[in-house]
């Protein structure tokens, strides 16, 4: 038996893997990490659905009898997590700051791709002027950090929660961009598209039916990545007062900033809001190293896929069928 015969028999019993995002989806099963990274997220679901039900008080109730001879009393068996400068509860406002990060980020993350999803198939698929135009539009933009351009639309359009929405999903687009233009060009050539193309197929129909479904994995990882920055750039401007301008608005970044001035005497107030982003960022990071390692071809080796299935012992004889002949033609 040849090396080639042999690599085939090895080839025929792992037997067919059902396509890529089954393979991915299975290998992604198995990465502890993402598995964490969904828990997170789901938890950070939940609450954010569920939190009139979950919260035992109001977000903006103000009750200063809770506040007693001095400010911020700490947790206590009626709020777990104390009271802020004006009684109102923290837990109850840190279960309600999840929805809007989470709106927030959602939103600003998907208006983001759409248009860094327009703009980067059509320079990838059509090239030429309209390709160099688009892309310099792009590098212009990231050439400002995402923050600072970020920070000055929304001193541009005015503090509030629908600028910071434009605002972080404007400095998304050119990452998509580039992103998705890169895997357009990659996969254009490929010799399913030069196909489609003797054919007869529509330009249309080529990119929307064959390019854009495989080059979406890396824009899908760089999507929940995304998630993770949203929301640190959403608490960001609204620590600075670029957020709602209610003070009795449950955000995170407005929570923080209410807080700089009772850092020492209730420490607890900034904590609290600062672990639930680190949380909250983890779990999308976790899953977008999930996804990577799923989806990346250069980590979705035979070796790391099967990494788990029980190893069968070698044929001796083949192996020494195969020392022979290996000696023989060198």
């Amino acid at each position: 038996m040849s090396i080639i015969e042999l690599e085939a028999r090895e080839i025929q019993m792992e037997g067919p893997t059902g396509g890529l995002w089954v393979d991915a989806w299975s290998r992604l099963r198995r990465n502890p990490g993402a598995l964490v990274g969904f828990f997170l997220v789901g938890a950070f679901v939940v609450i954010a659905i569920f939190a009139p039900l979950i919260a035992p008080y109001s977000p903006k109730l103000v009750n200063l009898n809770a506040l007693g001879a001095s400010c911020c009393p700490g947790p206590s068996s009626q709020h777990w997590l104390g009271v802020d400068q004006l009684g109102r509860d923290e837990l109850s406002r840190l279960l309600y700051g999840a929805r809007f990060s989470l709106i927030i980020g959602l939103v600003a993350v998907t208006s983001g791709l759409s248009i860094g999803l327009l703009l980067g198939s059509v320079a990838g698929y059509i090239g030429g002027f309209v390709d160099s135009l688009i892309m310099r539009a792009m590098d212009v933009m990231l050439a400002i950090p995402g923050l600072l351009l970020a920070i000055g639309i929304v001193a541009a359009l005015g503090p509030g929660i629908w600028q910071i929405m434009i605002a972080v999903g404007i400095t998304n687009v050119p990452i998509f961009a580039r992103l998705l233009r890169g895997s357009v060009l990659a996969q254009r050539e490929q010799d399913f598209v030069l196909a489609a193309r003797a054919v007869g197929a529509r330009r249309r129909a080529i990119l929307f039916s064959h390019i854009l479904p495989n080059a979406m994995s890396p824009v899908i990882v760089q999507g929940t990545l995304a998630m993770a920055t949203a929301i640190i750039d959403v608490a960001g401007l609204g620590f600075l007062g670029l957020g709602p301008q209610d003070p009795g608005t449950p955000e995170w970044g407005t929570m923080l900033t209410q807080v700089d001035l009772y850092l020492q005497s209730a420490p607890f107030l900034a904590i609290a809001p600062g672990v639930a982003i680190v949380i909250s960022v983890l779990g999308f990071n976790l899953i977008g190293d999930g996804l990577r390692e799923a989806l990346d071809p250069k980590l979705r080796g035979r070796v790391g896929r099967f990494r788990h299935a029980k190893a069968e012992p070698l044929d001796e004889a083949m192996v020494e069928s195969v020392r022979t002949e290996i000696g023989e033609s060198v």
